[in-house]
């Protein structure tokens, strides 16, 4: 087996977007596993919105890669380790990660979809389309 190439061979965070050494598995400062891929944008992602439990953060990420906004669900816990938490400073499951430049329209795009909720009922597209200002209560 012999020693990697340097090109190409770099591993990247999707979350701070460093770049490790092929032989690094995981980022230090995040403790996200790292990609062959670098991310899409560059900076420092922003947590936008804290979710209880996996299904509720799969349910948001889906919406918001709907509306083409990239986002990461990140859990509190260590892959592989159980309840271990890399996060004791919250009791949330997760949260939601976007580019800085995508955060005030992801926010929006979540409040709008747990208002739906919260009325009741079906969540539609149309419910958190952009465009449609909010038709009151009905």
């Amino acid at each position: 087996m012999g020693a990697p190439r340097a090109d190409g061979a770099a591993r990247y965070c999707p979350e701070c977007g460093a770049v490790y050494a092929p032989e690094v598995v995981a980022c230090p400062r995040c403790r996200a596993i790292l990609t062959a891929e670098p991310p899409a944008r560059a900076g420092s992602p922003e947590v936008i919105h804290r979710v209880p439990d996996a299904a509720a953060g799969a349910l948001l990420l889906g919406m918001l890669e709907h509306h083409g906004i990239r986002a990461v669900l990140r859990s509190a816990t260590l892959p592989g380790y159980g309840s271990v938490r890399r996060d004791w400073s919250t009791t949330a499951w997760g949260e939601l990660l976007v580019a800085r430049e995508d955060s005030a329209e992801a926010r929006s795009l979540i409040a709008d979809y747990l208002l739906a909720l919260e009325r009741g009922g079906e969540v539609r597209d149309e419910d958190v389309e952009e465009g449609e200002p909010g038709g009151g209560p009905g």
